[in-house]
């Protein structure tokens, strides 16, 4: 049996107008040490994906978001023993995550994610984002 893993990507407005993506990158002692990674974790028993991933956000970042509020991209992924569920939402431009279950968080524009060293189960994730992007950015002009 696999474990459900819930993420969540929020963006945000940056100065420039361009959206920026919080990411997160795990402390060194953890499993994958010093990688970077979208918040999330762990869904538990009676928990759906998006609540899980609100809670897990609180958890690590501090930032409150309300499950309702969190839309799916795409449809889940197998990746090996574990379920991956991504989702996303829009954060105000004074948001002010902080590293609380992480070693650092940090707004990045879409083309530097591809310059972060994510776990590898997160890449398919990653690529979801960055054309998520494109089609966020697009409808905005």
């Amino acid at each position: 049996m696999s474990s459900a893993i819930a993420a969540v990507a929020v963006a945000r407005r940056g100065s420039s107008g361009c959206l920026e993506w919080l990411v997160a990158q795990r402390l060194p002692t953890a499993t994958l040490g010093s990688y970077w990674e979208w918040p999330g974790g762990k869904v538990e028993s009676g928990e759906s994906g998006a609540q899980a991933a609100a809670r897990e956000l609180l958890e690590e970042v501090g930032m409150h978001v309300v499950a309702s509020d969190l839309r799916a991209v795409g449809v889940a992924l197998e990746a090996g023993p574990i379920t991956l569920e991504l989702f996303w939402t829009m954060a105000p431009r004074d948001s002010e995550p902080r590293a609380i279950g992480c070693a650092k968080v940090q707004w990045v524009v879409a083309n530097e994610l591809t310059q972060l060293r994510f776990p590898p189960a997160n890449a398919p994730l990653t690529e979801r984002i960055v054309a998520l992007d494109r089609v966020l950015g697009s409808a905005s002009r």
